[in-house]
């Protein structure tokens, strides 16, 4: 509590206190005289009425005046403080709620839990594969975009992109207060001016070797679509030889002999006649190395995956009730049963799945191949340096490069179609998505002077506000002044002049 709000709460106890003894000393004088009645009685007398009384009740009012007066200044000179430490209050409570909803509604799985950016899974519209989608960061968004514009993304999404709507007008779950809270908490985790602008040089150094590696990162995508191929094609042999595994595993869990009651339980079944348990574990010593045998066979036939994972460590033996130990942990025996019947039924109607959509799958995942094959013969993500150090940079190639890696980790999300689903995506820089098309000198079209398309990258659109030659800004064009260092923008500018 504040001083003035202490300083107000005492002089109002004190008051009430002085009111309290005046009134319950009137009440005792007046039961030590006789009573009578009021109109058989006189009133005080003037003398005492116009001097001890009277000077009681002026001394308290001169009190509780005096009082009033220092307070009220005292309270008046502390309220601004007070005000501005509530405001204080009700923003870190606004910060605490933005994380909840960033947390609830797993923001952290595409952007990081931190803010720093990561990936969506996405399914590439051309090629019908599924790729990461490269999620930014939002731990420098506001130094680009204002809350405004945030709002905007945040309450449509971006169609396009694995970005959902997430405001209510959009058809979203967000109201405009947890929109509200969202924005304050991300505005909470930006980092300082001087670690955004220290980014450039890494985004740089991962756009260089992005581009010096695609070849060989394309050769490793079609060398996993084969792989995927030569899966879905070895499929049937697979489910033919796991088909009946489920079914053998039951039949051990609730057979005669080889049944518990807690074993049989793990599938639904009857136990008739229970089998001995020795080590006492829920399930027979006759059942546990048959179960062996059945998890190593299902092992042998089965395509690698999470399912197989999870079986791999698990093992049994009738002389102990903790046969399976992962790291410092023991397992009881009737658990890893458990995990056992569930991985064979997830494993069995997997396959059966992929089996009986095989013709499908196999010609999807044809077209797949087919399309990472021809990206790797075009590569349209390649750059001409040479090209562009001769237009734009007096032949200085280093120049060139840098300027592509930094179009590239700042302005070809918008700017490049595919780039954020990945290299066997990325056409012809600035062949436009989101953001319009850079291509055949259209930059130059729209700024014929080169000053007024760097104040355009600097400063962003405005929504309603012209930009260029007939230009109308809607606020989707970030503005990176605050986050680029001038000789970085100037070689943007360059680099998009001569696309």
């Amino acid at each position: 509590m504040d001083l003035g709000a202490v300083t107000l709460t005492i002089a109002v106890l004190a008051v009430l206190a002085w009111l309290a003894y005046l009134v319950n000393a009137g009440r005792v004088r007046a039961r030590r005289r006789e009573e009578a009645a009021l109109n058989q009685s006189f009133f005080m007398e003037d003398a005492e009425l116009e001097t001890s009384r009277l000077n009681g009740v002026l001394v308290s009012a001169l009190v509780a005046s005096a009082v009033l007066a220092i307070i009220i200044p005292v309270y008046f000179l502390d309220e601004s403080s007070r005000q501005a430490a509530a405001v204080e209050h009700f923003d870190e409570i606004a910060v605490e709620r933005g994380h909840e909803w960033y947390v609830e509604f797993q923001c952290g799985d595409c952007h990081g839990p931190d803010g720093g950016g990561g990936g969506a899974t996405y399914v590439e519209a051309r090629s019908g594969l599924t790729t990461t989608w490269a999620a930014p960061a939002l731990n420098d968004v506001l130094y680009i975009y204002s809350e405004d514009e945030v709002r905007y993304w945040l309450v449509y999404g971006r169609q396009g992109s694995p970005m959902p709507a997430w405001g209510a007008e959009g058809g979203g779950p967000l109201n405009t207060q947890q929109l509200d809270e969202l924005i304050a908490y991300l505005d909470s985790i930006q980092l300082p001016q001087s670690e955004v602008l220290a980014q450039a040089e890494s985004r740089v150094g991962r756009e260089v070797t992005r581009l010096a590696t695609a070849d060989a990162s394309l050769q490793t995508a079609i060398s996993a679509q084969v792989e995927e191929l030569a899966a879905l094609r070895a499929a049937p042999d697979q489910y033919e030889a796991v088909a009946d595994l489920p079914e053998r595993l039951a039949e051990v869990l609730s057979s005669p002999g080889t049944c518990t009651s807690e074993s049989a339980a793990l599938i639904d079944r009857p136990c008739d006649d229970e089998g001995r348990d020795t080590d006492r574990d829920g399930l027979s010593d006759a059942a546990e190395p048959v179960l062996n045998d059945l998890v190593a066979e299902m092992l042998a036939a089965a395509p690698a995956s999470d399912a197989t994972l999870a079986l791999e460590p698990i093992t049994f033996d009738p002389s102990t009730p903790y046969s399976t130990v992962q790291g410092t942990r023991q397992i009881r025996d009737l658990a890893s049963a458990e995990t056992v019947v569930i991985e064979f039924e997830t494993i069995e109607r997997d396959l059966r799945l992929t089996v009986s959509n095989l013709e499908r799958l196999v010609e999807t995942a044809e077209a797949g191949r087919a399309f990472l094959e021809e990206a790797l013969v075009e590569r349209r993500y390649e750059i001409d340096f040479d090209r562009i150090a001769a237009e734009a940079f007096d032949g200085n190639v280093a120049d060139a490069q840098r300027a592509a890696a930094l179009y590239n980790a700042y302005c070809a999300r918008c700017h490049t179609a595919g780039y954020s689903a990945g290299l066997p995506y990325t056409q012809d820089a600035g062949s436009g998505a989101l953001g319009p098309s850079l291509r055949d000198g259209r930059s130059v079209v729209q700024f014929p002077n080169e000053a007024d398309h760097l104040g355009f990258i600097v400063n962003g659109s405005q929504n309603g506000v012209g930009y260029g030659v007939n230009g109308i800004g809607r606020g989707w064009m970030p503005g990176f002044g605050a986050v680029l260092g001038q000789e970085d923008l100037m070689l943007i500018v360059k680099f998009e002049r001569a696309l």
